[in-house]
């Protein structure tokens, strides 16, 4: 009984010396670190500091990114907001930009090296780390430039830490390698308004080294005021137009950043304002620089404290076992609940993180090892004293003994057969939904009631004006009706009845040929489709696109009326001249017999060339190529000067923007400003003016170019020229006819306004035109804007840099 004794507490003394180091060394294993980090988000969560109302996010939205234009924006943007904010006197501006390289525009740098003067604006440190782990590279931060260092208040970094489940809960307050260890930008930002109330003891703890040479100093927690849009928010364009009030912003702490709506990729997870979204990082500073600020910042245990805050519990619970086993269960649960309430009451009251899963997993350890030798001695007890009576010899009532029973089933193989039923069925219904929504028929799957089950990719874009869902699991026609979604498309109503007495069924209105709004042309067929039973359950819906087919009708019916009118008419005026002549009508000479034949040959000749130019600008596969607009307009100008000199009409040009780029197949759009040139100098009396002009558009998302050709000709009327530019159907030749014009009608333009209409289109452009009687004509192409390949190189490296 004594050996037992001594073994009990031999095996008492061993839980108590080795417990300690492993809960030490499980305490940062991935499933206590995340039990601690899901405690210490909810804690945080449901004790949040109020949002202080003198903190203010400007914030760089999708609001500002469609008012301004695409990221990143010119610097001297970012000056002329620091110039707005100066105007009313913030305490203090986080301006979350890297601005560690220069610009392609000096003046930009240094107006925003100017605006930096004004306000106390405090800027990031950009991060450089090693291209690939396990180099050898030693990480660096990127001074700004040393124009907009020496102007701004401070400069910090703005590292934001990821724990292991790459969620953000927490900062340091300095980090570096050593040496080179830089302050926290927000912290410099926070002893400057709030002085010695700032934590700076924090900064003592000693660094702690983390890759490459890396360290990090005065790591604290970020108490989250609340969910993404907590924190007083304006919009970046809203400040910068003026249109946000002075009280909002004077005396205020302004943030600057990208929000989560901008997508420019300045996201991070964070948990601890509700389960775990998505936080741009001006709104992780926000929360970061209000704590240091007040005092809130989370202490995180390490060192000695956390050691014994670890190993404490488990000897109180080894010594409350021995004392009185019978109650060990009370114990551990009583020691457990206490650990809780002191890791929860030191961080909602001293702000002090203990992480209690640790210590919840050592009395737990202690509670079951425990129980488990106490368990194991009895049971060895019960093992000798049934040892000893089965010693008693038993003779001739010795009971047979049973054979063992044999532990075996086949659960294992009926569960992988059942896997592989349902693997199959899935992959069934997954090939089967994918080749309907690839299927390149529009195809819907609708209820006996006329009810849309599903649709797939060819069927949104027949039906919808929008383009169609990605997947076919989100299908916006799920729930429609066939009638409703048809008459929607087409805007027309269903067919008449011939027997309104009858009823009818949704399925006998598919077949009329109709048209949707996007001007595709489709006629439907419905099928249905039976159980086993022989019961329509559902119907099979095929809308069959006819739009190429119309086209093609309507394309050669008007090339038959082109040919058998326009190109015979100089044939049969040429055989009439030869029909005159070999008559021997009067005056009919041989002199002006050939000058009527070259002149119809010649006319013969421009509709051929016409007409091939026609196809070449609907068909033509175009080669763009970035193009100053000014050299467009002079390559066409050069080459209609001599024609306007022969008809005494002078050729004037005004660029506003000459230098404004285009992507332009050069050939054929001079082609097309040549033809209207051409047109302006035919109706044009000597003596005149033709004017090109050049300008932009720079209130249009994104720019456009403006190109106007302005004549002092006979003019035509408003109505006219609505005809001219009313564009034709698709595909068809749109040849005005070749007839002389009568008196008092529209002047034509021939093939060649065909031309235009068709290279303007080609290039994402439109053509306007205006005229009024007896003051002249003015045709505008307008042509969009295209960035130079060096400017949207230089700002695709100027985003990866800053983010």
């Amino acid at each position: 009984m004594r050996r037992r004794s001594w073994r009990f507490l031999a095996e008492w003394l061993l839980m108590a010396l080795l417990l300690p180091p492993l809960l030490w060394w499980l305490q940062s294993a991935p499933g206590l670190s995340q039990a601690d980090l899901a405690l210490y988000d909810w804690a945080i969560a449901h004790r949040r500091p109020d949002p202080s109302l003198d903190v203010l996010v400007v914030g760089i939205d999708e609001r500002s990114l469609n008012a301004l234009g695409p990221w990143p924006w010119p610097r001297s943007v970012h000056a002329r907001l620091l110039e707005q904010l100066a105007l009313q006197a913030p305490q203090a501006v986080l301006l979350d930009l890297f601005l560690d390289s220069p610009s392609q525009y000096p003046d930009d740098d240094q107006r925003l090296a100017r605006a930096l003067a004004q306000v106390p604006v405090y800027l990031p440190l950009r991060y450089v780390g090693p291209a690939e782990p396990g180099t050898g590279e030693i990480p660096h931060f990127e001074e700004p430039l040393p124009m907009f260092a020496h102007n701004a208040r401070a400069v910090g970094h703005a590292l934001l830490t990821t724990d292991a489940d790459g969620v953000t809960r927490r900062m340091n307050l300095s980090e570096g390698t050593p040496g080179a260890m830089k302050p926290y930008v927000g912290w410099q930002m926070a002893n400057a308004l709030a002085g010695s109330a700032a934590p700076a003891l924090a900064v003592a703890a000693p660094a702690t080294p983390e890759r490459d040479g890396w360290q990090a100093q005065g790591s604290f927690g970020i108490p989250f005021a609340g969910p993404a849009g907590t924190w007083r928010t304006v919009s970046y364009a809203s400040v910068l137009r003026g249109e946000v009030p002075p009280e909002l912003l004077r005396g205020k702490l302004v943030l600057i950043g990208a929000l989560a709506n901008a997508r420019l990729g300045d996201e991070l997870a964070v948990a601890g304002a509700g389960p775990v979204m998505q936080f741009s990082g001006i709104e992780l500073h926000a929360n970061a620089i209000e704590a240091l600020r007040h005092g809130r910042t989370v202490t995180f245990a390490d060192g000695a404290g956390l050691l014994l805050w670890t190993t404490l519990p488990v000897w109180l619970a080894l010594a409350l076992f021995l004392w009185a086993a019978r109650h060990a269960w009370a114990f551990a649960f009583g020691l457990g609940a206490a650990c809780l309430v002191v890791s929860l009451g030191l961080l909602w009251r001293q702000h002090l993180w203990l992480p209690p899963a640790a210590p919840l997993l050592g009395i737990a350890l202690v509670y079951f090892l425990w129980s488990w030798r106490r368990l194991d001695a009895l049971l060895r007890f019960f093992r000798e004293r049934v040892a000893a009576l089965n010693a008693v010899p038993a003779g001739a009532f010795e009971p047979e003994p049973r054979a063992p029973a044999q532990a075996w089933d086949s659960v294992e193989a009926q569960t992988q057969a059942l896997d592989g039923a349902i693997d199959r069925i899935a992959r069934m219904q997954a090939l089967l939904a994918t080749g309907l929504w690839q299927m390149p028929v529009a195809v819907l799957v609708c209820s006996d009631a006329g009810t849309i089950v599903q649709s797939n990719a060819a069927a949104r874009s027949l039906l919808l004006a929008g383009l169609p869902s990605g997947s076919f699991a989100d299908d916006p026609l799920r729930g429609s009706t066939v009638r409703g979604v048809l008459q929607q498309a087409t805007c027309e109503s269903p067919p008449a009845r011939l027997e309104p007495n009858v009823a009818e069924h949704w399925s006998d209105e598919l077949y009329t040929e109709r048209t949707a709004v996007t001007g595709k042309v489709f006629r439907g067929r419905a099928a249905p489709l039976a159980d086993a039973h022989g019961r329509v359950t559902a119907w099979m819906v095929v809308l069959r696109d006819l739009t190429d087919q119309r086209r093609a009708e309507r394309e050669r019916e008007q090339w038959l009326s082109f040919m058998s009118h326009d190109m015979r008419t100089p044939q049969i005026n040429i055989l009439g001249l030869l029909n005159l002549h070999a008559g021997g009508a009067n005056g009919m000479n041989p002199g002006r017999l050939t000058e009527g034949v070259r002149r119809e040959a010649e006319r013969s000749l421009a509709l051929a060339d016409g007409f091939v130019d026609l196809i070449q600008a609907r068909q033509h596969t175009y080669r763009f190529a970035e193009m100053p607009a000014g050299a467009v307009a002079l390559d066409a100008v050069d080459q209609v000067w001599a024609h306007a000199m022969a008809s005494g009409v002078a050729l004037t040009t005004r660029f506003e923007a000459e230098d404004a780029m285009l992507w332009v197949d050069l050939a054929l759009l001079t082609r097309a400003i040549v033809n209207l040139l051409r047109n302006a100098i035919r109706h044009s009396a000597a003596g005149s003016t033709i004017e090109l002009c050049i300008t932009t558009d720079t209130d249009a998302r994104p720019g456009r170019v403006l190109l106007a050709i302005r004549d002092q000709g006979e003019g035509m009327t408003s109505q006219q020229m609505q005809s001219l530019l009313q564009p034709t159907e698709p595909g068809s030749p749109a040849v005005p006819s070749a007839a002389p014009v009568p008196p008092g009608t529209a002047r034509s333009h021939g093939i060649g306004l065909a031309i235009v209409r068709a290279v303007v289109e080609r290039h994402g452009g439109l053509l306007k035109g205006s005229s009024a009687r007896g003051v002249g004509t003015t045709f505008v192409l307008d042509l969009p804007l295209h960035l130079p390949a060096v400017a949207a190189v230089a700002a695709m490296a100027t985003m990866a840099a800053k983010f």
